[in-house]
């Protein structure tokens, strides 16, 4: 998701470096991170960047911070988290810690410092909820793949927010979140349900086979994660992106939403569910 950040950003400051008169924009520090049930905290550290005709950026070197004193704490214990290269993520170098594990209904309150630079924020990790069932079904817009439908016990009396990210087994060494995958309860149809399509990878070769199904021999993880309103619009906002921006020189106008003082992006709890749904198993009872 940092990626896109960037990306946008990108290319609204080389419109900018291509008048006369243009000023280099300020770099600003871009986190990346999230909490899960059960989970371990995982921060990622970028900074934006301006283009011009004559700059080349090397992005693995020349945007990843990894010298930065990152500090997650729950409101009774703080943990220093530690920096490691991890080349599941883009950049390949991400903050974390096994002393620390998600707890649904608790508070994180994450603190970044750069240089002099102090940023802050906090996410709440809800109770997680279950589905009522996923099935799989065949795709009539391609032959030879499937679609999976995830079915929801929505509890119309309370506002929820939900969230999906999935990983394809021995395809995929990390959960991406589906595209198209958040979903707020008041737009549920009334059969409470809900396309899981696989997460778009912005910086590997598989994103330019993508498709939005799966084949029979995936086998398919997913997590069904309960979210609060603000990861919720985060989120949304990103899917709106990733689909307006197929078009470089008219990607994208949005206004990437953030919940860090003093910088970008984003600290998210998610409280999740998982699930793993075998295709071939499913279309061949």
């Amino acid at each position: 998701m940092c990626r896109r950040i960037l990306y946008c950003m990108f290319l609204m400051s080389l419109l900018v470096a291509c008048q006369e008169d243009s000023q280099a924009s300020p770099e600003e520090i871009v986190v990346e991170g999230w909490i899960e049930s059960g989970g371990a905290p995982v921060v990622m550290l970028t900074k934006t960047f301006t283009v011009t005709t004559s700059d080349e950026v090397d992005e693995d070197e020349s945007i990843v911070l990894p010298w930065g004193k990152v500090m997650v704490s729950d409101g009774t214990e703080s943990v220093i988290l530690t920096g490691n290269y991890d080349d599941r993520y883009f950049p390949p170098y991400i903050y974390s810690t096994s002393r620390m594990k998600g707890v649904p209904g608790r508070t994180y309150y994450l603190t970044v410092e750069y240089g002099e630079r102090v940023l802050t924020a906090h996410t709440t990790i809800p109770m997680p909820d279950s589905l009522e069932a996923l099935t799989v079904s065949p795709c009539l817009e391609a032959d030879s793949m499937y679609q999976i439908t995830a079915y929801y016990d929505d509890d119309p009396m309370r506002k929820d927010y939900y969230m999906f990210l999935t990983r394809i087994f021995n395809r995929e060494t990390r959960y991406y979140p589906s595209f198209l995958g958040v979903m707020d309860d008041e737009r549920l149809d009334n059969h409470n349900q809900q396309v899981v399509q696989p997460g778009i990878h912005t910086l590997t070769s598989y994103k330019n086979t993508y498709r939005p199904y799966f084949h029979e021999n995936d086998s398919v993880l997913i997590k069904f994660a309960k979210i609060d309103k603000t990861t919720y619009g985060i989120y949304k906002a990103y899917n709106e992106m990733v689909a307006l921006s197929s078009n470089p020189l008219f990607a994208s106008d949005i206004s990437m939403p953030t919940n860090i003082q003093g910088g970008l992006g984003f600290w998210c709890g998610y409280g999740v569910t998982k699930y793993s749904v075998v295709i071939a198993d499913s279309i061949n009872p």
